[in-house]
């Protein structure tokens, strides 16, 4: 079962990692260089697309490539350090929500009752019968 409100939250987190891409375009020095940030608004469209088709496989795949993305933008120089944390801290975000979504709902516990006991026939005695 798909928890609605964890999807809307990994959609409202990519959107803010969106946000957050693309306002380091506007930076000067920019701590995102603008190859870079087409890059990873373009992957991160894919992230944000897969999670609103609830293909989660998809989203996660995309998430990690996303990540790949970052570091090789880090190891060119074409992002901060700072820059690489946000992003970082926003994609284990989206993450953790995925990774909620695609856990199984944890079972309601059940109570078991006892039946009560089938009550006992009557006692058959000796007793005074109207014939006697």
């Amino acid at each position: 079962m798909i928890k609605t409100p964890a999807r809307f939250s990994s959609i409202a987190a990519a959107a803010l990692l969106t946000a957050g891409i693309l306002t380091g375009c506007a930076n000067t020095p920019p701590d995102l260089q603008p190859g870079a940030a087409e890059k990873l608004n373009a992957r991160l469209q894919s992230v944000a697309q897969a999670a609103a088709d609830n293909n989660l496989a998809a989203a996660k795949a995309e998430l990690d490539l996303l990540a790949s993305d970052v570091s090789a933008a880090a190891a060119n120089g074409d992002i901060s350090p700072a820059r690489r944390q946000d992003i970082e801290t926003a994609i284990d975000l989206v993450n953790a929500d995925l990774a909620a979504m695609t856990q199984p709902p944890s079972p309601t516990p059940t109570v078991q009752t006892p039946a009560p006991a089938a009550p006992k026939p009557p006692a058959r005695g000796k007793g005074k019968d109207k014939d006697d």
